[in-house]
C-alpha cells in the first residue's frame, strides 16, 4: 500500500503530559507509532525513544522536585536530513551530579551519544533540544 499525503502521519509530532512518572509510557508509545507511521527504521526509533525517555524523565524527577508536577512538552520535527526533538519543561534546572560507582545521573551523556547536537536551555525551566540524523525516516 502506498502512503499518500491524507493518509500519511503529519511531520510534526507533539504532546504535552504531567510530570508524573505514569504518564510517560503513552507519550513513548505515541511517538513510537508517529516514528514508524514516517517510516524510521527500527534503529532510530530505539534511539529516539531512549533519548526523550531519559529527557522526560530528567523533568519528572529533577524538573519540579518537591512541588505540583507542572507540564512536560515534547515535539518532534522532521527535517530534510535530520530529526529535531524537543523536551521541555517549566520546572527549575539542576546540574547533573552522578555518583562515580552510579548508573544513573547519565541522560545528557546518552543524550549526547545519540545526538549530532544537544542544546541544553535553562533561562525559564529546561528545554532540551536534540537534532538527530535521520536514517531511514522519510
Amino acid at each position: 500500500m502506498t502512503d499518500t499525503p491524507a493518509t500519511r502521519a503529519p511531520a510534526r509530532f507533539t504532546a504535552e503530559i504531567a510530570a508524573r512518572s505514569g504518564e510517560l509510557a503513552a507519550v513513548r508509545d505515541d511517538l513510537r507509532s508517529w516514528l514508524r507511521s514516517r517510516d524510521a527504521s527500527p534503529d532510530l526509533v530505539v534511539d529516539v525513544l531512549l533519548v526523550v525517555d531519559e529527557a522526560m524523565t530528567n523533568s519528572v524527577e529533577h524538573g519540579y522536585r518537591g512541588g505540583v508536577p507542572g507540564p512536560v512538552r515534547v515535539s518532534a520535527e522532521l527535517g530534510a536530513t535530520a530529526l529535531l526533538v524537543v523536551v521541555s519543561d517549566d520546572g527549575c534546572w539542576r546540574p547533573p551530579r552522578p555518583a562515580p560507582d552510579s548508573t544513573r545521573g547519565r541522560g545528557l551523556e546518552i543524550m549526547r551519544a545519540v545526538a549530532s547536537a544537544v542544546r541544553l536551555d535553562t533561562s525559564r525551566g529546561t528545554t532540551v533540544s536534540l537534532t538527530i540524523p535521520l536514517d531511514g525516516v522519510s
